[in-house]
């Protein structure tokens, strides 16, 4: 029931509150402290216009920011008179009235050119943001300066030759070089091989497919033509084994010897002699089958028996701590006093009396 005769205000705060009838007082209301309002300088020199989004409580006076004079633009005479529906307590009196302030000379205010404000940096601007002065330069490309390129020189990394952690294998090397000369002594000895035997069948032909017996004659001629045939397919044969021996660095003596023989008939075994004589590939030849691995897994092997030696020794040296120990744990038997044994003989024989 009390709220229905109370009445709804908003205070300059913006909140609602309710307030009985009999304790409200009357005051301007909020859209009329609110509303801008509009004051004029009373300065004659200057009339300046002062707009304020608020009316000014009463009694407070405002300096004019052009011309520096105080003044008081709201006094009690000048308070409008409380409209409809505003409220007043029924103790607050009347209110004395206010004398006017006077007014003060205005100051002599020497104008000054004031410079012009610094573009204010945003802290959320981004480094990247191109500026004023960046802009008016333009865009261009920016040189390094022989100091920036010698502290540059001396921060940068210097690298060094990486030692191997493995042996290098020679044999690689090693079939690079032998690649050409034992292509050229396998294509001599297979049109060697290839020539011994048309020579073969040519001197096997007449005694094969001839109706008639040969004669003495014929017969030792087609005889020496399938002995030197079968010399020459021998001869191609072993240019080619020497050949692959050079080629996979298999065997020096019948890598040289297929070499030699590759003289006869097209000279090409040359090449795969300068090629034996070449370091590089007597030091291909000279490791084993396996390359370096097997001088690892060799040098294992001998680490390994290493290590076994070293076991064994160990454990006969603590077998001789142990016996060393046993020895010292046996106490001596101690010498019988021969003094001794004599009485107890004597004191026995007089209690046997």
């Amino acid at each position: 029931m009390f709220g229905k005769h109370c009445l709804a205000q908003r205070n300059v705060f913006g909140y609602d509150f309710r307030t009985p009838p009999f304790l409200v007082t009357a005051r301007r209301t909020s859209a009329e402290l609110l509303m801008p309002v509009t004051y004029t300088c009373p300065n004659p020199d200057c009339g300046a216009n002062l707009k304020t989004p608020a009316r000014v409580a009463v009694g407070k006076s405002v300096k004019c920011p052009k011309c520096g004079r105080s003044f008081t633009p709201e006094t009690e005479e000048a308070e409008a008179p409380a409209g409809a529906g505003t409220l007043k307590f029924a103790d607050d009196g009347p209110k004395k009235p206010v004398s006017p302030a006077k007014p003060k000379p205005a100051p002599k205010v020497e104008k000054k050119e004031e410079p012009a404000p610094a573009a204010a940096t945003s802290p959320f601007a981004d480094d990247d943001d191109e500026s004023a002065e960046s802009i008016k330069r333009g865009y261009g490309i920016t040189l390094e300066t022989e100091e920036e390129k010698k502290e540059a020189e001396k921060h940068r990394p210097k690298f060094t030759d990486v030692e191997d952690k493995f042996k290098k294998s020679a044999r690689g090397p090693a079939m690079a070089l032998t690649v050409m000369p034992s292509n050229l002594m396998t294509l001599e000895g297979l049109l060697t091989v290839a020539f011994g035997l048309l020579w073969f069948l040519q001197g096997s032909w007449p005694l094969i497919f001839s109706d008639a017996p040969p004669g003495e004659e014929e017969l030792e001629e087609a005889i020496v033509d399938m002995i030197v045939g079968l010399v020459v397919f021998v001869w191609g044969a072993m240019v080619c084994f020497g050949a692959s021996q050079l080629q996979e660095l298999g065997s020096y003596p019948w890598a040289m010897t297929g070499s030699i023989m590759g003289i006869f008939p097209l000279l090409v075994g040359a090449a795969g002699i300068l090629a034996l004589q070449n370091p590089a590939v007597k030091a291909g030849f000279a490791e084993s089958a396996g390359g370096p691995d097997d001088d690892e897994e060799e040098d294992d092997e001998d680490e390994d028996e290493d290590e076994d030696d070293e076991d064994e020794d160990e454990d006969e040296d603590e077998d001789d701590e142990e016996e060393e120990v046993k020895k010292k744990v046996k106490k001596p038997v101690k010498p019988v006093n021969k003094a001794k044994t004599k009485k107890r003989k004597d004191d026995d024989d007089e209690d046997d009396e």
